[in-house]
């Protein structure tokens, strides 16, 4: 079984996305746009911002395949 690497800036963007429901809304409609301002890694925003999905769930699989294949 793979692990997925440690990325606190990632794991902080899902914990907000988690507790506040506009900022996860503005997230998943533009993700872009809702990371502005927050002082991430670029490659963590790299990884975040092309994400496309509907729901919180389904961003976090998605970020998690990610991590994975960039390992």
């Amino acid at each position: 079984m793979k692990t997925v690497p440690n990325r606190p800036a990632i794991s902080n963007v899902l914990i907000k996305a988690s507790a506040n429901v506009v900022f996860r809304n503005r997230l998943l409609a533009s993700p872009q746009d809702a990371l502005m301002g927050m002082n991430l890694p670029p490659e963590d925003v790299e990884i975040l911002a092309g994400i496309h999905a509907t729901n919180l769930k389904e961003y976090a699989y998605q970020i998690k395949q990610q991590l994975l294949l960039r390992r």
